[in-house]
């Protein structure tokens, strides 16, 4: 009778909320992905045509584009961030005391949503009136508005996206940091270790498992950015700062072609799909070679 009460309370609603919020729209996207169903076309009212939306993606250099604007963004600000993220968690973990003041301020940032700190940048970077437009534009490093060269628009949304999250990674390092065996760290004094020797021998290894959660979770995220793009450049200039996603959503809800909007969308999930497996068991063979 238990069992069966928890079941009902507890697993049930949460399959229901499963079932209604992930599993049929992403079934509904998967059966779009084969058909003709377009908004904008009367010859495209949901007809069934195979793998021809795949089979154009291929072909689609447009597409391949926005792969790499992607990747160009991703591996950056990943990397940025894992170093930065790790300083700070150092900084932190060497300051138990003020952990409990820092690590709130520190995750403000976080705790807002794409979309503000979109408009943050914009108005940041802005040459009229935003403190680092009129700074950037006054030492001569930038010509007319950051966002608005294709030279420079991808490198301030990964300076945005890297403020924003930052804190996030620092906070995964830090309790990481914290919850370290002391032994290891006694054991390493004895043998006459200095402290480059230690962190690299002992502090990275056992960090490792937390710096691979925090990447995973960042590769998901970023691969899928759009909010902070949509908002500060729609990807432009041009498409300098056309993501896969922001790709996606201009064919689906801006060219209302729902039938390849869902094969792209599905590329994107299949793919996203073989990158977090493929980087788990990467970093998984790494670990166990150290």
């Amino acid at each position: 009778m238990n069992s069966r009460r928890y079941i009902i309370w507890w697993i049930l609603p949460a399959a229901i909320l499963f079932l209604v919020i992930i599993l049929i729209p992403f079934l509904t996207a998967l059966t779009f992905s084969f058909r003709s169903f377009s908004f904008t076309s009367s010859l495209s009212t949901g007809q069934y045509i195979g793998v021809d939306n795949y089979r154009k993606l291929v072909f689609d250099n447009d597409f391949y584009n926005s792969f790499k604007v992607t990747f160009l963004y991703m591996v950056p600000a990943i990397l940025l961030q894992g170093i930065l993220g790790l300083g700070m968690a150092l900084v932190i973990a060497g300051a138990v005391r003020r952990a409990r003041i820092l690590i709130p301020i520190m995750l403000l940032p976080t705790l807002l949503t794409p979309v503000v700190i979109g408009l943050i940048g914009v108005l940041t970077l802005n040459p009229d009136f935003g403190v680092i437009g009129q700074l950037l534009k006054k030492w001569g490093w930038v010509q007319g508005s950051v966002l608005g060269n294709a030279s420079t628009a991808l490198p301030a949304i990964i300076a945005v996206d890297t403020y924003q999250w930052t804190p996030f990674i620092a906070v995964i390092l830090t309790a990481g940091l914290l919850a370290l065996p002391k032994e290891p760290y006694e054991a390493a004094q004895v043998d006459g270790a200095n402290p480059i020797q230690t962190f690299f021998r002992v502090t990275m290894p056992l960090l490792w498992p937390y710096f691979v959660v925090a990447l995973l979770i960042r590769v998901i995220d970023a691969f899928r950015i759009f909010d902070i793009i949509w908002v500060m450049t729609r990807g432009g200039p041009g498409t300098a700062t056309e993501t896969v996603a922001v790709y996606a959503y201009r064919h689906t809800f801006r060219f209302w072609d729902f039938g390849y909007g869902s094969a792209l969308i599905m590329v994107i999930f299949v793919f996203i799909s073989i990158l977090v497996e493929y980087l788990y068991k990467a970093l998984q063979r790494w670990q166990a070679a150290q």
